[in-house]
């Protein structure tokens, strides 16, 4: 970075991504670890040293010999795990200098900072303009999407195993597994075996994925409120005018269906599948044949809305996927952002992640999902390319992956 790089930086102010700290006496080791732990937790940032909140270049002060040393030293005795930063001095005027560290968006989150093995551990995040310890919820979030935890497969307080829907539990190891029902005593430990049970709060609970794949819809949506869809149809392409039609969509993931396929009871996804599908769609005569036209192809509506409840983060609360259906386009948000090295990019060019990898499995075995990881390129990308000419579009807006599919 040089002279007219930094001046530029310092003009655009303190950002998500830009730290300004003066270096004065009260600027400590750990107070260095702290930022970095910051950034590292976050998308990555730079920490300019010797600028005060207000822009104004101040410059190190030579309270150190080396500076640079003293930073690797803070990183590397302050922070867990151990994180490279690039970092380097710049000169603005004669005696006049400024420390950029800069911090790079990491793959081993969540990072912490701490004062040898056995100290307290302490998380930190960036919030818009400051650093703040992340909270109980956040920092969940934070182990999830490092694939240290898989939140998932975690007991739900207060369930039961009486919670789950018997007939649909039956049904899938029936037909996928070629398991039939035998004694309860054995039943309970094949759902333990499975992850659908959990005894790790001492009790038999149920997991948090064996709920939403099977459970009661009563008990689904008292005990994980935010596992449903909210779908919402529109008059007007205009998001601030009221929907003409709203419908909650709560229960089990997966639909109860006859071994020869015919679904009995409909799931969270074939329920809002068909909702998209009975709104836009029209019917005309070829020939002899009524024929059905939809607005957007049911292969392409179903694989949207399989990624949309298998990768969503069930840790974010209060809020549930969304179907905007409005007359010139769809859009489908799936809350949580994109687990560590994801990019839109790369997810669009077949990268494969899996925040909920055993509601991935499972839904694989119930022929949801495919087993190439390409849905994106190939069904979603490919499939609209090829029924109007309209690719869609793949954007993160705030807490939540929206895809838009238009008309």
């Amino acid at each position: 970075m040089d002279k007219i790089e930094l001046l530029e930086l310092i003009n655009k102010g303190e950002s998500s991504f830009v730290e300004f700290k003066a270096d004065t006496t009260d600027i400590k080791a750990e107070t260095i670890a702290e930022y970095v732990v910051c950034f590292a937790n976050s998308k990555g940032g730079t920490i300019l040293l010797g600028v005060e909140d207000d822009g104004t270049i101040t410059g190190l002060k030579g309270r150190f010999p080396e500076y640079g040393t003293w930073i690797s030293d803070a990183i590397q005795g302050w922070m867990h795990p151990n994180i490279i930063v690039d970092y380097e001095e710049v000169p603005v005027e004669k005696k006049l200098r400024v420390a950029v560290i800069m911090v790079p968006m990491s793959v081993a989150k969540p990072y912490c900072k701490r004062k040898g093995k056995d100290a307290k551990e302490r998380y930190y995040i960036r919030d818009v303009t400051r650093c703040r310890e992340a909270d109980r919820e956040e920092l969940r979030r934070l182990f999830q999407s490092s694939g240290v935890i898989h939140f998932e497969m975690t007991p739900v307080p207060r369930s039961i195993p009486n919670d789950l829907n018997e007939t649909l539990l039956v049904e899938y190891f029936r037909q996928v597994r070629n398991i039939g029902y035998d004694d309860k005593s054995k039943w309970l430990r094949l759902l333990m075996d499975n992850q659908i049970l959990s005894e790790e709060l001492g009790d038999v609970n149920c997991t948090l994925a064996g709920l939403i794949l099977f459970g009661k819809k009563d008990r689904i949506k008292r005990l994980i409120p935010q596992s449903g869809v909210t779908a919402v149809e529109y008059d007007a392409p205009d998001a601030d005018v009221a929907g003409r039609y709203r419908k909650e969509i709560n229960g089990p993931l997966l639909s109860l269906r006859e071994s020869s396929g015919i679904v009995t009871e409909e799931g969270i996804i074939d329920q809002a599948v068909n909702f998209v599908l009975r709104v836009r769609s029209k019917e005309k005569i070829e020939g002899t044949r009524r024929v059905t036209e939809y607005d957007y192809p049911p292969d392409v509506l179903r694989e949207v809305v399989v990624n949309a409840v298998a990768h969503r983060d069930y840790t974010i609360g209060g809020t549930n996927i969304g179907i905007w259906l409005y007359p010139d386009r769809l859009e489908i948000d799936s809350p949580g952002n994109l687990p560590n090295t994801i990019t839109i990019e790369r997810m669009k060019s077949g990268a494969r992640y899996h925040r909920n990898q055993m509601i991935v499995d499972y839904l694989r075995d119930m022929e949801y999902v495919e087993g190439s990881g390409r849905g994106v390129s190939r069904k979603i990308i490919r499939g609209m390319v090829e029924h109007n000419g309209k690719e869609p579009d793949f954007e993160l807006r705030g807490e939540a992956l929206r895809v838009t599919l238009y008309a």
